[in-house]
């Protein structure tokens, strides 16, 4: 968990702060389960990626985070059938020795869920297969930025919380 952190604030401060005048869609969990399967079914050459409208064209590119670099994966597609091109090799980079060896536990769509003009986090945490239909049903869990408070303030509340778990676990041993 305290890996992730420092990848979820890039996201969070990156798309907040880039775009905020800007409006966006909103989704629902079920819409992002439906498109769960066009974006993820071998689309992309890795695992586990991060959805996000990095050009704030309305459709989510992929960042990969693998060992320090983040790789930018255009849509060329649509909303509906994504396409990616890899755009930008060396998009960002974050610090590896902090997060060493670490991938993305799951793929993670960040868009506005409740219309207030902040991202909200979409994690894709199974599959299932649906015999009927000949496909895989995602199962979606959603994370709200329902405090009202500013992006940096939300995070820095994360990583306090996630230190003193980390503590908690490290007492308990």
């Amino acid at each position: 968990m305290k890996n992730l952190i420092p990848i979820i604030s890039f996201v969070f401060l990156f798309n907040n702060f880039m775009y905020a005048d800007i409006p966006v869609k909103t989704f629902s969990n079920k819409e992002i389960r439906d498109l769960s399967a066009s974006y993820l079914d071998g689309r992309l050459s890795f695992e586990d990626p991060v959805f996000v409208d990095v050009d704030k064209d309305g459709d989510f590119d992929a960042l990969n985070f693998d060992n320090g670099n983040v790789e930018l994966y255009k849509n060329v597609g649509t909303l509906e059938k994504p396409a990616f091109l890899l755009e930008n090799e060396h998009y960002d980079k974050y610090d590896a020795t902090l997060l060493h060896g670490v991938k993305m536990p799951y793929p993670m769509f960040f868009a506005d869920k409740d219309g207030d003009g902040d991202m909200d986090m979409f994690v894709i945490k199974d599959k299932e297969f649906n015999k009927k239909e000949n496909r895989f049903h995602y199962k979606v869990s959603s994370a709200e930025n329902t405090m009202d408070l500013d992006t940096a303030t939300l995070i820095t509340i994360i990583l306090v919380l996630v230190i003193v778990l980390l503590l908690l676990a490290i007492l308990g041993k």
